[in-house]
């Protein structure tokens, strides 16, 4: 049976999901850690991204998913809204930043959730939303996916780290 904590309301039964979540920042930084800002910009392969583009994607991906689980656990049905990534990555001039300098902004949108996440109580973690092409999907469905999907971009950058030549 699950526990809410009686004093905040804060969910005990989905706190690994809210952990697993808040352990992100610091999986990317240890993946990050060691390279210079120079390997961070180059691809491992013709058309592939470089670590910088990939924490690009991963900044609004963790922007645009936060704000989709914040609004399952406030309103009836939210609908996730589709948004262009490129203009977005090039309006904010991502790709122009330093993988340090995209690290702390991720951060700080994951935390956003982290904490959205650990007010909400259990009973909250049913509610649903709905992903163009996902479908009907609970609040603890969409922040496992947002979570898995970070996690494979983490392996992302880390097999493009193995794959730079050595300078």
């Amino acid at each position: 049976m699950s526990r809410i904590d009686f004093v905040t309301g804060a969910p005990e039964r989905y706190i690994g999901e809210v952990r697993a979540l808040a352990a992100i920042p610091d999986r990317l930084r240890a993946a990050l850690e060691g390279h210079a800002a120079e390997d961070l910009r180059r691809a491992p392969s013709e058309g592939g991204w470089s670590p910088v583009r990939v924490l690009a994607h991963l900044l609004s991906y963790a922007r645009h998913t936060g704000e989709f689980i914040y609004r399952i656990a406030w309103m009836q049905e939210p609908v996730l809204v589709s948004w262009d990534e490129a203009a977005e990555v090039e309006r904010e001039g991502w790709e122009r930043l330093e993988g340090r300098e995209l690290l702390a902004l991720i951060r700080a949108e994951i935390e956003g959730t982290v904490a959205l996440l650990s007010e909400t109580p259990d009973a909250s973690w049913g509610r649903p939303g709905l992903h163009p092409l996902g479908g009907r999907r609970s609040l603890r469905q969409q922040v496992r996916t947002h979570v898995r999907h970070l996690e494979d971009h983490i392996a992302q950058i880390e097999a493009a780290q193995r794959a730079m030549p050595a300078r």
